[in-house]
C-alpha cells in the first residue's frame, strides 16, 4: 500500500486554501490543507492511504495509474510538500502485535485475509491514552471509507478511549475473505464521554493539535467454542441435579401438613401453654400505662367483608400480645386478599414484558444491521456471540433465576395443597390452632424471580442506558414483597391491598427512570429528603398500628406515644 503526505506552511492570511486531488480508477479522494474540522481545529499536513486497484484484482496483473492533482485559488504562492510513501507493515497475522499513531488528519487502516483453516478471529485494540477513535471492520473494497463522520460508520464499528474489540467472521466477506481495519481519531472526545463530563473544547485557529494517539493491534485466533457449549450443558446439568433432588425430597418425604393429625394436638397444647407462661412471668414486672390499649385496626369494608368482630386486646397487665391475638380475620377473607397478588403480579409481568422483547430484539437487529455497536454498551473482551445474539453468555447468565423461580412456585404450590387437604380434613383444626397460611405472596414472589431472569436477560441482549431499569424493576418488586410478607407473617391480619403495594412500586420506577435522564444534584436532595421523610412515616405507622395516624400532626401523635 502506499501513503500520500501532504504538508504545507500554514499562514492566518491566506484566503484559500490547496486542493489535493487523487483519481484512482476505481474512485476519486481529494482533502484540502489546511485540513479543517468543524470544531475549528487545523492541521497543516494529512495523509491518505491509496486503496491500489491491482490489490483487489491479483488474478489480473497489469499497473495501476494514479494521478495527482495540486491546485488553489489563492493569490500568493504557497509553498507545500508531496511524498509517497511505502507501507511494508500494511497486512496483518494472527499472534502478532502491530504499534502503529493516528491522527484526526492522518487515518490509517490495515488488512487482514483469513487463512482457509480459521472461520473468525478476535481484534484487540489497545491504547495508553484516551483520545476518541473511531474503529471500524469494512470490506476490503474501493474506496476505503477512513475520514468524515459518515464515512468511517461502514461495517462493524466502535468507538474507543483505550481499549476495543471485535469477533470478525469469514463469512461476513465472502466475495474476498479479506477485511480492512480501519482507524480514525476523533476531533474531539464528545463521543467517548459520559453525558455529565465535558469534552476539552480547543479554541477555533489552533493549528496542529497534538492529537496522535499511540495504539497496539493485536489479531487473536478463533476462541474455542467447545468450552461455550461445555459451560452451556454444564449450567444446564447442574440445575438438572438441583431439580432431581427437590423432587426426589418432596416424594420421600410428605408436607408437615400431610401427616399433621387430631393425636398430635395434646403436644401442641402443652407447647403453647409452656411458651406463654414462660413469657408471662419474664414480663410480670412490666407496667403498661393506664388505660393503654393495643388495637388491631381494620377498614369498615374489611369487617363487613370478615363478618366478625374485631377483638380489643388488653395489655395492661400483660406486657405482650401473641400473633395469635392478631389473627382474627376470616381465613377465607384473608386468603382471598392475597391472592390478588400473583394475579396482578402475572399481569404485570405480561404486560411489562412483551414490549420490552419486542424492543430489545430490535436493538439486537439493528446491531446486526447497522453494524453499530456503540448502541449497546457491551464488554466486548469477554462476550461469546452465539446464533443471533451478541452476547448469548450474559443472557444465558440468567437461567438460574428463571430456573430457581420456577422450582420455588413448584414448592410452594405443593405447600398450598397440602394445607388446602389439612384444612379439608381436620376443619376445626384449622380454625383454633396454628396461624392461617397464606401463599399469594409466595406466588407472586416466585413470579417476581422468574421474571428478574428474563427481564435481566432482555436488558443484558442490549445493555444501555436506557433500558437499565428492565433489570432493577423485578428486584424492586421482589424486595418490597419480602418485606410485606415479612411483617405478614407477624401481624396476619395486616394485609396492605395489591393494587396499593404496586402503585408504591410503580412510583419508585418511575422515579429511577427520572433518575436516568435527570442526574441532577437538586433531585437527588429532593429524593433523599422525600425518601427519609416517606421512611419516617411508614415506620411510626408499621410499628405504631392503629394507635398512630399519618397526618400533618404526626408528631403530636408520636409525642403521645
Amino acid at each position: 500500500a502506499i501513503r500520500v503526505i501532504t504538508n504545507m506552511t500554514y499562514k492566518i492570511e491566506q484566503e484559500a486554501p490547496l486542493l489535493i486531488v487523487i483519481r484512482q480508477i476505481r474512485g476519486v479522494i481529494s482533502w484540502t490543507l489546511p485540513y479543517t474540522f468543524s470544531n475549528g481545529m487545523i492541521y497543516s499536513s494529512a495523509s491518505r492511504i491509496l486503496c491500489l486497484q491491482n490489490e483487489i484484482n491479483r488474478t489480473h496483473s497489469h499497473m495501476s495509474r494514479v494521478f495527482i492533482e495540486i491546485s488553489t485559488s489563492n493569490i500568493d504562492l504557497i509553498d507545500y510538500s508531496l511524498q509517497l510513501e511505502n507501507i511494508t507493515e500494511f497486512l496483518l497475522e494472527t499472534g502478532i502485535s502491530r504499534q502503529f499513531f493516528v491522527s484526526p488528519a492522518m487515518p490509517i487502516y490495515y488488512k487482514f485475509t483469513f487463512p482457509s483453516n480459521i472461520e473468525n478471529v478476535f481484534i484487540d485494540v489497545r491504547s495508553t491514552d484516551q483520545l476518541c477513535t473511531i474503529v471500524s471492520v469494512q470490506s476490503f473494497d474501493c474506496p476505503v471509507y477512513d475520514v468524515s463522520e459518515i464515512g468511517m460508520r461502514q461495517g462493524h464499528y466502535q468507538t474507543m478511549a483505550s481499549i476495543a474489540s471485535f469477533n470478525v467472521y469469514a463469512s461476513e466477506f465472502p466475495k474476498r475473505n479479506t477485511f480492512l481495519l480501519v482507524f480514525l481519531v476523533q476531533s474531539t472526545d464528545a463521543d467517548c464521554l459520559n453525558d455529565q463530563e465535558q469534552t476539552i473544547i480547543q479554541p477555533a485557529g489552533i493549528v496542529d493539535v497534538q492529537r496522535q494517539k499511540n495504539a497496539t493491534v493485536t489479531l487473536h485466533p478463533p476462541a474455542n467454542y467447545n468450552f461455550l457449549y461445555i459451560a452451556i450443558f454444564s449450567t444446564i446439568g447442574l440445575f438438572v441435579i438441583i431439580y432431581f433432588i427437590a423432587f426426589t425430597i418432596m416424594c420421600k418425604h410428605p408436607d408437615i401438613y400431610d401427616h399433621l393429625g387430631p393425636d398430635q394436638l395434646s403436644l401442641l397444647e402443652t407447647i403453647a401453654e409452656r411458651d406463654i407462661a414462660e413469657r408471662y412471668n419474664h414480663e410480670r414486672g412490666y407496667q403498661t400505662l393506664e388505660g393503654e390499649e393495643n388495637v388491631v385496626s381494620t377498614s369498615e369494608d374489611d369487617i363487613e367483608q370478615s363478618g366478625r368482630a374485631i377483638e380489643v386486646i388488653e395489655t395492661s397487665h400483660v406486657g405482650f400480645v401473641t400473633v395469635s391475638d392478631l389473627c382474627v380475620k376470616d381465613y377465607d377473607y384473608s386468603k382471598q386478599k392475597f391472592r390478588i397478588y400473583p394475579q396482578t403480579m402475572l399481569t404485570i409481568a405480561i404486560f411489562y414484558s412483551l414490549p420490552v422483547i419486542q424492543l430489545v430484539l430490535q436493538y439486537q437487529l439493528n446491531i446486526n444491521s447497522s453494524g453499530n455497536e456503540d448502541i449497546c454498551y457491551f464488554n466486548f473482551l469477554c462476550i461469546r456471540q452465539f446464533a443471533m445474539l451478541t452476547a448469548f453468555n450474559n443472557v444465558f447468565s440468567n437461567i438460574g433465576y428463571c430456573a430457581l423461580g420456577l422450582l420455588f412456585l413448584i414448592i410452594v404450590y405443593r405447600r398450598d395443597m397440602a394445607y388446602a387437604r389439612f384444612l379439608t380434613k381436620y376443619p376445626a383444626i384449622g380454625k383454633e390452632y396454628g396461624i392461617p397460611q397464606h401463599f399469594g405472596l409466595f406466588y407472586a414472589m416466585g413470579i417476581g424471580l422468574f421474571m428478574e431472569g428474563l427481564m435481566s436477560g432482555c436488558y443484558h441482549i442490549c445493555p444501555s442506558k436506557q433500558n437499565f431499569q428492565f433489570d432493577t424493576s423485578f428486584m424492586f418488586i421482589i424486595a418490597v414483597l419480602n418485606i410485606i410478607k415479612i411483617y405478614q407473617t407477624r401481624h396476619p391480619d395486616i394485609n396492605p391491598r395489591s393494587a396499593g403495594s404496586f402503585s408504591f412500586l410503580a412510583v419508585i420506577i418511575l422515579i429511577t427512570v427520572i433518575g436516568v435522564y435527570y442526574d441532577e444534584q437538586w433531585f437527588w436532595i429532593t429524593y433523599a429528603t422525600i425518601h427519609i421523610l416517606a421512611c419516617l412515616a411508614f415506620t411510626g405507622k408499621i410499628y405504631y398500628m392503629g394507635r398512630l395516624k399519618v397526618t400533618f400532626r404526626v408528631h403530636v401523635s408520636l409525642k403521645k406515644i
